[in-house]
């Protein structure tokens, strides 16, 4: 093989030569080859002994075979690549290919094949002369070194997406290229590629850096630093600092890597995190802001426990102490009754205490709700003044109530939760406001914009104490205090205010305090009610007929007047006693009387009483005369008779009540009296013929309710739980209890469990029979429960005994 392979070589070179030649190749693993191409022949290919190991060629192959065996070894994807080389060569005189190689056994290389012409070839085709040479070495640093320009192009690409400056930096020769740089950047620092990295560094932190990272910057990222970081490959110098960016300061951030194959070589990424680190200054001060608050609630929570602990044990001693009195003197009526009266204003005050903090956690927690019903205002304000007199009168201050433009007195809210907001306000002034003071109620009523809709503004003006502008500011925030009212020994949770705001605000309403120390305050309630129809009430017999309003505030009578404008009265006004008298006797010498007088109980110089007996000095009993005032009549009530008043009407006067008390004079209304001693009224029942069961498991409160209750003179039975009170229902006949009053948290069975069981019984009666809820489970989702399981009423602990009154009556007096 090797002598024909010699054969073929071109006898211009020596054979000598060749030998060399072929022993130099053959060293450095190059193979040496000829081919003969002749048309219509099989190709003939000789080879040296590197090149016939490299093919795979047996000792003693002929030349076609050897060709064979080097066309197996080339895939069918690449020959015309090698094909092409040998056209090449025929054409140019010379060529030069690349092409993965398979070994017989699988073993893959990669092979590179270069050849010439032989211009002294005599035959008919054409004869090659080249080389083999096994390069899978070198494609396989090639492709290395390709996969690493590819992974640094797409890191480059990303960092090109997610910065706006990136810079390469030769850290032998201190140059950088700039290979993304925005145009601002560019023209402040003069910078362009293979500048002085040091120097650009300067003129940027110099031109563009907040003072205050000038220095923390080029101690990290000018070219010493950057040398020293670059030693240790996983470390990546970075600061955020603040830049100048033509117009504000914003934040960015830079960061500096190595590469990993490039000793001398350092990337420097600069990114805008301006809007992440504003964000987290936002978050970061909210943070803080919400541990002032936590703190500043735990220290007033702690305020709030401290003054819980004086309120509480105040009413506390007086119920301890008047108990102990009341049975030292045991056989003193009058000084047992003493202590009686104030061992009950204790437990009301006790029991307020107790609401507002119950209140408060209720409202916090999301659970509380509003009950929408049908009310009226004059009954609301009614309420409101009745409830607050006894500390009206303790204090002596004067109160005034006005209305103004009220339109619809009947409206849909609700009713419990709006007194509790006036009750609390009113407590408030009436509390911080020095004895013998005055308070200002203004009722009216606000276009609202919704004709199904009421706007009602609600002011209350005091000339208290006042309150300061610091605390102003925090008047709503729970457990908070006035500090001059906590010293003061003024009583009260920091909770009243809170309470009142979110109240008001689950209403759609809104609330406003104006004070000042020394000079009073002023609260302003403005909620948005739902009107109803008003009922038709019949006032012809009233039209016409003319009425003599008295009183020394101008607001009152043009309010008093234009309500009696409406009803379709006659109204007219004078503003003293005096003129009252000369217009009623003028009036009556004229034989033109007036329908009636409504005179102000209090007025400067003579008195609504002095002018009454005046009037009828003159004119007798002919003209009825009517005293309003905001203020309790009853001390002069006897006083008022004698002289000549007819009836008494409270302020503020509304139109329902103006009609009312008209058509009771001439006959056409009449109005009911109760008494209002609260258990004298028990013993003014009989329900001696009735029975009723009493389900509760705590025997002080049984002793309570059999004690009242059986006042009325009903025979009471008791049950200690539910599933006795349900073994006694099935046990009876139809009818034996009249009514049954059932606690709701008792052992073995509760009370809506024993409810749904006696309702489930199936028997006509055990579904009609009343139950009636007696239980300190007062807020709304317990009275929605006891009603869903079939009671027909809800009493809240501490017993309402007024209310207590009505549930019988309603129940035991319905056929």
């Amino acid at each position: 093989m090797e002598n024909r392979f010699e054969e073929n070589i071109s006898s211009s070179i020596p054979m000598n030569s060749i030998l060399e030649v072929e022993e130099t190749l053959h060293q450095v693993g190059m193979g040496m080859w000829s081919i003969e191409l002749e048309d219509g022949k099989a190709p003939k290919m000789y080879a040296d002994k590197t090149m016939r190991g490299l093919i795979a060629s047996p000792e003693g192959s002929s030349p076609e075979e050897t060709y064979s065996h080097w066309l197996s070894g080339i895939a069918e994807e690449d020959r015309p690549a090698c094909f092409a080389c040998v056209d090449e060569i025929s054409q140019t005189g010379h060529g030069e290919v690349s092409y993965p190689w398979t070994y017989p056994d699988g073993r893959k290389i990669y092979v590179r094949c270069g050849g010439v012409k032989d211009l002294k070839y005599t035959g008919k085709g054409l004869r090659v002369t080249g080389y083999h040479m096994d390069i899978t070495e070198t494609v396989k640093r090639e492709k290395a070194l390709e996969e690493e320009k590819n992974k640094t192009e797409d890191i480059l690409t990303s960092l090109a997406e997610t910065n706006f400056a990136i810079y390469a930096i030769d850290l032998n020769t201190g140059t950088f290229d700039i290979i993304k740089m925005p145009e601002n950047m560019r023209k402040l620092t003069n910078a362009k590629g293979g500048d002085n990295w040091d120097e650009t560094m300067e003129r940027y932190a110099e031109k563009s850096l907040h003072p205050s990272y000038k220095e923390q910057f080029l101690e990290k990222f000018t070219l010493e630093p950057l040398r020293a970081a670059s030693k240790d490959k996983d470390r990546h110098p970075a600061l955020t600092f603040l830049r100048f960016n033509g117009s504000e300061y914003t934040y960015i951030s830079s960061i500096a890597s190595f590469s990993k194959t490039e000793s001398n070589l350092a990337v420097v990424a600069v990114s805008d995190v301006d809007e992440r680190i504003r964000k987290e200054e936002r978050e970061h001060q909210a943070l803080l802001l919400a541990y002032d608050a936590a703190k500043q609630a735990n220290v007033a929570k702690t305020q709030f426990l401290s003054n819980m602990s004086h309120d509480i044990r105040t009413p506390m001693n007086a119920i301890i102490g008047m108990t102990a009195i009341a049975g030292a003197h045991i056989d003193d009526r009058a000084r047992v009754l003493d202590c009686l009266t104030k061992i009950t204003a204790s437990s009301k005050h006790l029991l307020a205490l107790i609401n507002e903090v119950l209140d408060m956690s209720r409202i916090e927690s999301g659970k509380i709700t509003l009950v929408p019903d049908e009310f009226n205002l004059s009954d609301l304000i009614d309420n409101l003044i009745t409830m607050v007199k006894p500390q009206i009168q303790e204090h002596h201050h004067t109160v005034d109530v006005r209305v103004d433009g009220i339109k619809h007195e009947r409206v849909m809210g609700d009713a419990a939760r709006i007194q509790q907001v006036f009750v609390n306000i009113m407590s408030n002034a009436i509390k911080y406001t020095l004895d013998g003071g005055i308070i200002d109620i203004n009722i009216s009523e606000k276009e609202s914009g919704n004709p199904k809709l009421g706007c009602y503004q609600f002011i209350f003006k005091d000339n208290g104490i006042g309150m300061s502008e610091e605390f102003l500011e925090k008047i709503f925030i729970p457990f908070e205090r006035e500090q001059n009212t906590t010293t003061s020994g003024i009583q009260g949770t920091g909770l009243g205010m809170a309470i009142t705001k979110n109240i008001v605000s689950m209403m759609n309403g809104d609330i406003k305090v104006q004070s000042k120390l020394g000079e009073g305050t002023t609260v302003t309630v403005e909620i948005y009610l739902e009107l109803l129809n008003e009922k038709e009430v019949s006032i012809s017999e009233l039209m016409g007929l003319p009425v003599l309003v008295v009183d020394d505030d101008v607001v009152c009578c043009e309010s008093t007047v234009h309500m009696l404008d409406e009803i379709g009265m006659e109204g007219e006004y004078v503003l003293n006693g005096y003129e009252a008298v000369e217009r009623v006797t003028k009036r009556h010498e004229e034989k033109n009387d007036y329908y009636a007088a409504i005179i102000d109980w209090k007025m400067p110089d003579m008195d609504g009483v002095e002018t009454t007996r005046r009037i009828r000095a003159k004119v007798g009993p002919d003209v009825p005369i009517i005293i309003f005032s905001a203020f309790d009549y009853t001390d002069i009530e006897e006083e008022a008779r004698a002289a000549g008043v007819d009836l008494f009407l409270p302020k503020p006067l509304f139109k329902s009540r103006l009609v009312r008390v008209f058509k009771k004079i001439v006959g056409v209304d009449e109005e009911k009296e109760t008494t209002s001693n609260e258990l004298s009224n028990f013993e003014l029942r009989d329900y001696s013929d009735k029975r009723i069961l009493l389900v509760e498991d705590n025997d002080l409160n049984a002793e309570i309710a059999k004690e009242i209750i059986g006042m009325t003179g009903a025979e009471i039975e008791w049950a200690q739980n539910g599933k006795i009170a349900v073994d006694r229902v099935m046990e009876v006949a139809d009818g034996y209890y009249d009514m049954i009053f059932m606690d709701v948290q008792m052992p073995v069975m509760n009370g809506n469990e024993a409810t749904a069981a006696i309702r489930s019984l199936g028997r006509e009666y055990t579904n009609k029979v009343p139950i009636i809820a007696m239980t300190a489970n007062a807020f709304i989702e317990d009275i929605a429960m006891s009603k869903s399981v079939g009671m027909n009423e809800h009493m809240a602990k501490p017993l309402d005994f007024n209310k207590l009154l009505e549930v019988m009556e309603k129940w035991l007096n319905k056929k």
